[in-house]
């Protein structure tokens, strides 16, 4: 794996051929960088695409442009609240009645419901 430097709160975690640049001919590398901002506890994934003609600055720069816009898009969403129980709650009971409206979905057009396995 090349050695990047990553901006504070990122990471390079792989870096994979992606296939061939059509004009060139030349391998296309695929960095994969995860961000993370540990007050907000958001995280994200960003891919580098570069060929060999894109200098290792040249990635290290683009990774550190698309961290400080996100950190910037980060910053004005604010933080993850966990749901409260009652939040919680209310998805369960959201779900429930999903479920529900499913199965009446399935009901024959004689109003009797049929199973899987079963006659």
């Amino acid at each position: 794996m090349v050695e990047l430097w990553t901006p504070q709160g990122s990471a390079l975690t792989s870096t994979i051929t992606g296939g061939n640049n059509t004009e060139t001919g030349e391998s296309i590398t695929i960095h994969t960088f995860h961000f993370h901002d540990k007050e907000s506890g958001r995280r994200s994934v960003i891919k580098i695409p570069a060929d060999s003609s894109v200098s290792q600055s040249h990635i290290e720069d683009m990774a550190a442009q698309a961290f400080e816009s996100w950190l910037i898009e980060v910053k004005a969403k604010g933080k993850v609240n966990k749901p409260t129980p009652e939040q919680r709650k209310e998805v369960g009971k959201a779900i429930r009645e999903f479920r529900e409206y499913a199965e009446k979905r399935r009901e024959s057009t004689s109003n009797k419901r049929y199973y899987k396995g079963l006659t």
